[in-house]
């Protein structure tokens, strides 16, 4: 768990919005539906979702810290 907590957010967000874009471009010019374009935007919003977790927790922990000195 502290080593998942020791990753950058900021690489998590932008990879899942560039994943989740790629997928519904893909999705919306495409004449069929393709299980590839639905994992893409489904990694993608995972991967933003983690991202989005991982600096939530980061910042509670950060604030924490401080309140403690």
């Amino acid at each position: 768990m502290k080593k998942i907590l020791e990753l950058n957010p900021n690489i998590f967000i932008p990879m899942g919005i560039i994943s989740m874009s790629i997928g519904g471009i893909w999705m919306g010019d495409g004449e069929e539906k393709n299980l590839i374009q639905l994992v893409l935007i489904v990694l993608g919003g995972f991967l933003t979702i983690c991202g989005a977790l991982i600096g939530f927790i980061q910042n509670r922990k950060i604030i924490k810290e401080s309140k403690n000195q």
